[in-house]
């Protein structure tokens, strides 16, 4: 015979239903048994979504073919972003960093979101990211986050807003410093729907591109989703 989880009795009496199941009522303690089956979706489910993300099918995509709402998809996305967000510690050897931004849409086409970059040159792994507006005050707050790196070279291209944040004497403006970053470009604006130059997709929220740079960071640069593939079991 059932009990009440909050009393331990067995005086349960039916009282209604809910998502066709019926209803308990203790008439000890007055608790209210709603449902017999845990609440929300399986993690496979979920893993299942941030898998398509990371393969470049939009939200509204993923929640028709997982039958959930967008909210829901929105909700997984940024809760497993947020649990996975992480960046690398600074090592003691002395690096060559690759600097980069590339642009993206933000609530509309034509308001720009620049997202900063700083790539390092000998592992290939994403170091930092600010997303913001192309101005210096963004570039120099990653710039001073990279302090705790031993950063020799910083490699850009010409753009004139480098040279006025960077130190001129670890400073090298040239295309031929950036190539790897620029295929990290091509690589996440392919892998991801709302980074795409000809879409429809764009983001809503500033905190949402930065968790998708988490998770592109954790997933395709400086890992790969074998990780998310374990949680399937």
């Amino acid at each position: 015979m059932q009990v009440c989880p909050q009393c331990q009795r067995d005086r349960l009496v039916n009282n209604g239903s809910a998502a066709g199941e019926p209803k308990k009522l203790c008439r000890q303690c007055g608790y209210q048994l709603t449902r017999p089956t845990p609440r929300g979706k399986p993690l496979a489910r979920k893993v299942h979504a941030v898998l398509w993300y990371l393969s470049g099918i939009s939200m509204h995509r993923i929640a028709f073919l997982l039958r959930v709402s967008a909210q829901s998809v929105l909700n997984w996305l940024r809760t497993f972003a947020q649990e996975h967000y992480e960046q690398p510690e600074p090592t003691s050897r002395a690096i060559i960093l690759e600097r980069d931004e590339m642009w993206h849409s933000l609530k509309h086409k034509r308001r720009t979101l620049w997202i900063w970059k700083a790539l390092d040159r000998h592992t290939g792994q994403r170091l930092d990211w600010e997303c913001g507006r192309r101005d210096q005050a963004t570039l120099k707050k990653l710039v001073d986050r990279l302090l705790p790196w031993d950063v020799k070279v910083y490699g850009t291209d010409n753009w004139a807003t480098y040279a006025s944040v960077i130190p001129q004497d670890t400073l090298v403006q040239s295309k031929a410093l950036t190539h790897e970053i620029e295929r990290h470009h091509g690589r996440q604006r392919h892998g991801f729907g709302r980074f795409k130059r000809k879409s429809i997709i764009v983001s809503k929220s500033n905190e949402m591109v930065d968790l998708t740079m988490a998770l592109f960071a954790k997933f395709w640069v400086n890992g790969n989703q074998d990780e998310l593939l374990s949680l399937l079991g």
